[in-house]
């Protein structure tokens, strides 16, 4: 390992390089950031900053992990992906690309107004193109035309050569010529986050048609007006409404801590291609009235108060009061973009495959009234379990097409909790945490455990005879569930790959083991080795 003081391509790191999107997470110890604008740069910069660095050398775009993967005391070294930022049609290989260092709201943007063409990716604009497409890639356009990886057609990666210690550029696609590129373009769909290289492109043959028209509804309700049984008829009226909608459509059912006041849905439809502006505005007009009518049975309607936060869908615009808002789809991505404030937060996330069962419904109202010791009910305004519609076209693929096996869901949950730390700029992590994080983090764990505690206390389809489970979600990274310094990492992995993991002949630690031996892209719920 080369020991020279300078470092090739890095600069001098300063305050804001150490800490990401979550306050949480600080990288106290990092010596040098790498920053490469093009293919040469990123292979000959990945080459110095691991001969250097080794194992602490971690990979950034939008910097939105959820747990300290990247901004931790062991990170020395990041490779800043953000200067590779470019989207656009490439001639040569005769398809769209996206560079890793874009975040979503550029993507969309240069898609839509170059190509009127757009990707099934996420809400949340600040979030990077680079973790966000290979861990799933999964927005409100998903029911409609599947997630991101579902059109992925190639991708250019920069991975380690242990015998030769250089890194070297791979161009890897299903019809590679080489069995393991094949393998390792399987595993970066859904998986690729951290484990195998450095992802500078993704490239798609086709991309789906922007929508034309988009409209978007909320529903709102107050928690005075609700009771165990209307909380129950809700819950088991949302997961009929997910199953019946039409995939142009994409809902946001935000269960809201009650002392929020109100909780409430978001629903956004687009129209179908060839649809005429009239009889779109007519269809979503229609199936507003049929959704306030199918909710309002179960409970009184209250004009919605104050905007429906949650990560992704947080919103400062306010949407709509008992009527429909009919927007063109980029007014609608600029609506429904909001990545929220940079806060302190945790998030834990599930997937179902059937409606709420009775014990998860009593747990899920139980948690939502209870406020822990150590804050004020104000501090739990914004934590709430967000319930996204699933499906669609997501479910016409197998489960072992790509990396993310989940392909029977209807809904995707995700729970979240924010509050501010006593700590000051540039501390993150290293501040002892005050009583009000304590709270918040011990409320949403047990919280989680108590929903899922028939199965073990996660959402294990090993665990769930009835199949109402289905695992979570690895774009939502939850370090309780299990990590390598626990010894418990494959808990896990299990629940994000299930099959996929270990147990199908194409696995993904089989292709870690090929391309990544010496384990060098690694973190605390990376792939292992063996």
């Amino acid at each position: 390992m080369s020991t020279s003081s300078a470092s090739i391509g890095s600069r001098p790191v300063v305050l804001s390089d150490r800490q990401g999107f979550d306050r949480r997470w600080f990288a106290s110890k990092l010596e040098a950031v790498y920053a490469p604008k093009n293919d040469t740069e990123a292979v000959t910069q990945i080459t110095d900053a691991i001969s250097r660095y080794g194992r602490d050398v971690k990979v950034v775009s939008g910097r939105h992990c959820y747990e300290n993967f990247i901004y931790n005391e062991t990170t020395k070294a990041i490779v800043d992906m953000s200067s590779m930022n470019r989207v656009g049609w490439d001639e040569r290989r005769a398809a769209f690309f996206v560079e890793a260092g874009c975040e979503n709201w550029s993507v969309y943007r240069a898609l839509l107004n170059g190509f009127n063409k757009t990707l099934p990716a996420g809400s949340c604009y600040s979030v990077g193109a680079g973790g966000h497409i290979t861990g799933g890639g999964y927005g409100l356009l998903s029911r409609l035309h599947g997630l991101t990886v579902d059109h992925l057609s190639a991708v250019d990666i920069v991975t380690w050569n242990a015998s030769s210690n250089s890194a070297e550029l791979h161009h890897v696609s299903a019809t590679s010529a080489s069995k393991d590129e094949q393998d390792l373009f399987w595993a970066l769909r859904g998986a690729g986050c951290g484990n195998f290289g450095v992802i500078l492109r993704y490239y798609f043959d086709e991309l789906p048609e922007a929508p034309e028209f988009a409209s978007i509804y909320t529903l709102s309700w107050d928690w005075t007006s609700i009771d165990r049984d209307s909380f129950a008829d809700l819950l088991a009226g949302y997961a009929e409404f997910v199953s019946d909608m039409p995939e142009t459509e994409f809902s946001l059912l935000k269960l809201t801590h009650v002392s929020s006041g109100q909780l409430g849905m978001i629903v956004q439809a687009v129209s179908p291609e060839g649809t005429t502006l009239l009889d779109h505005r007519s269809e979503v007009e229609r199936r507003y009235a049929e959704a306030r009518t199918r909710f309002g049975a179960i409970v009184d309607h209250t004009p919605l108060r104050n905007p429906l936060g949650g990560h992704p869908g947080w919103t400062t615009a306010f949407i709509g009061n008992e009527s429909v808002q009919h927007v063109t789809y980029l007014e609608a991505l600029q609506t429904l973009n909001g990545s929220g404030p940079n806060q302190f937060g945790k998030y834990k996330s599930a997937y179902m495959n059937k409606a709420f069962p009775p014990n998860q419904v009593a747990a899920i109202y139980r948690w939502l009234k209870t406020t822990p010791k150590g804050v004020s009910e104000s501090d739990m305004s914004q934590s709430l379990l967000q319930v996204d519609s699933y499906g669609g076209a997501i479910n016409r693929v197998a489960p072992g097409t790509t990396a993310v096996p989940q392909r029977d869901a209807i809904m995707k949950l995700q729970y979240q909790t924010y509050w501010l730390n006593a700590s000051r700029p540039g501390e993150g992590s290293q501040a002892p945490y005050d009583a009000q994080a304590d709270a918040h983090l011990g409320w949403i764990n047990e919280f989680y455990r108590e929903v899922y505690a028939p199965y073990g206390g996660t959402p294990d389809p090993a665990n769930d005879p009835s199949g109402a489970v289905a695992g979570a979600y690895y774009n939502y990274p939850d370090s309780v569930l299990g990590t390598h310094a626990k010894g418990n990492v494959d808990d896990a992995l299990w629940l994000y790959f299930l099959d996929n993991f270990r147990n199908n002949q194409r696995n993904l630690v089989a292709v870690k083991r090929r391309w990544d031996p010496e384990n060098i892209f690694h973190h605390a719920q990376s792939i292992p080795v063996e």
